[in-house]
């Protein structure tokens, strides 16, 4: 880190540019109309939808088209954006924050909404001449080692993939981020390779049917998965990818791989600021750390998962955008209280669609009197439907093929409602309103609408 070189001041100070941060920028100046906003981001752009990352990598959006907030929404809100500022230490006990260029941003209220960073596996990189050293290390000098979690690693996948005329790409990690890829990959008409360590796809959110109709979706490209396997060598030659070796021992050749086995919250820089992490960093409901004047929100925090009655990290847009309007309009001298949220997760491979909700991973064999798992399969169409039940309640849902009544699920998981009369029907083909409870459906009419 270089010599302060600048000093700035700022009443409410953000660190992180996307769905949190804005979100809570938006509703700090909805109560506050004067005092100053500063927001800090280690990327160069004004803003853009990191859930739209695959689709401009598959070529489906220009860049015009990932922002969502307006470029004006700045200057609208008096909102004073500073990009490629990537923030190395908090001091919690002096209200300032340092970053990477060596300025200096003291504050008076500190939100933070840093996201997540890339997981990077320990894994060999081996060169032709026996030199090897780890992927961490590889991520930044190797040619064709990507993640996908930015709009610059899908800029350079591009490039990478129109320089090398790429026609097979590989991917380590079936989860939510390697399948986007494979979305993605998959629209340019490559052929791809899914490496997953886990026995099935999307294993937090998926069962065995729900994996094993994706894996037939993908192989039928003419693809490869992996399961229950991971990579132990990468080898290189020329300051480029050209092969990796499975834990199975099986040589693959390669001049693409995307590293995807998931995202941590970014804290690293949050060691010696008094403000309590664990696997995120925590917060009550109001979205407050331990330290007083500072709250977080978004991937980078600890929450309330309401259907397993646990504290885990949910790095899920909707959650986030919450998450940052509670805290920006406590920030700001409202009052406002998180009450929690549930993992929604949605893909679509070569045309065929899912939405998963809640703990849609739980199976049969976990059945119990208070738990029951209802399921209902079109083998033929590729449609699957399956809901879990515990104590009359819809705890998680899996839709594939046919994914139009998953706001209806999402409004039933949402609002609690006991659902113990429509037994089966609940997974039928034509469950809709009418099989709903009189008074659910008479809330549905003159209250709020279902949000998917």
């Amino acid at each position: 880190m270089g010599k302060n070189k600048n000093i700035f001041k700022t009443d409410y100070l953000i660190i992180g540019n996307s769905a949190a941060g804005l979100s809570a920028a938006e509703n700090i100046r909805k109560n506050d109309k004067n005092r100053a906003i500063s927001v800090l981001t280690r990327e160069k752009y004004s803003n853009y939808s990191k859930p739209l990352i695959p689709y401009y990598l598959a070529g489906s959006l220009d860049p015009g088209s990932l922002y969502f907030k307006k470029r004006n929404f700045y200057t609208e809100n008096s909102i004073d954006l500073k990009t490629s500022e990537n923030v190395v230490f908090v001091s919690s006990s002096d209200n300032i924050v340092l970053t990477e260029s060596g300025s200096q941003y003291l504050y008076n209220k500190l939100l933070i909404a840093s996201g997540g960073r890339p997981i990077m596996p320990q894994i060999k990189v081996i060169e032709k001449t026996g030199k090897s050293y780890s992927l961490g290390e590889a991520m930044n000098s190797v040619n064709g080692i990507f993640t996908l979690t930015t709009l610059d690693d899908a800029i350079r996948i591009r490039k990478h993939i129109n320089e090398y005329s790429v026609k097979t790409a590989s991917i380590l990690g079936g989860g939510l981020i390697g399948l986007k890829a494979a979305e993605a990959l998959l629209e340019l008409h490559l052929s791809i390779n899914v490496i997953e360590l886990s026995d099935k796809l999307l294993s937090a959110s998926f069962d065995k049917t729900a994996s094993d109709i994706f894996s037939e979706v993908i192989k039928a490209s003419g693809s490869s998965i992996y399961c229950g396997q991971t990579i132990d060598e990468i080898y290189v030659e020329n300051n480029s990818i050209t092969a990796y070796k499975l834990s199975s021992g099986k040589k693959i050749t390669s001049n693409l791989l995307i590293v995807a086995v998931g995202v941590l919250p970014d804290v690293e820089y949050l060691k010696n600021s008094e403000i309590k992490t664990d696997g995120g960093i925590i917060t009550d409901c109001s979205m407050k750390t331990s330290a007083g004047n500072i709250y977080a929100a978004g991937d980078v925090v600890k929450s309330q998962d309401v259907l397993s009655a646990s504290e885990r990290n949910m790095a899920i847009w909707p959650i986030a955008v919450k998450q940052g309007a509670v805290a920006g309009a406590n920030m700001s001298g409202a009052s406002a209280a998180y009450s929690g949220g549930f993992l929604m997760n949605s893909v679509e491979i070569l045309g065929m669609p899912v939405i998963s909700l809640g703990l849609s991973s739980i199976d049969n064999e976990d059945s119990t009197q208070d738990l029951k798992v209802y399921k209902a399969y079109d083998m033929g169409r590729k449609i699957y439907r399956k809901i879990v039940i515990r104590q009359n309640r819809i705890i998680g849902a899996i839709l594939i093929g046919a994914i139009e009544r998953a706001g209806i699920y999402c409004g039933l998981i949402n609002n609690n409602v006991d659902v113990a009369e429509i037994g089966q029907n609940i997974v039928k083909e034509d469950f809709g309103l009418i099989q709903l409870p009189a008074d659910y459906r008479k809330h549905l009419v003159v209250g709020e609408g279902i949000e998917v």
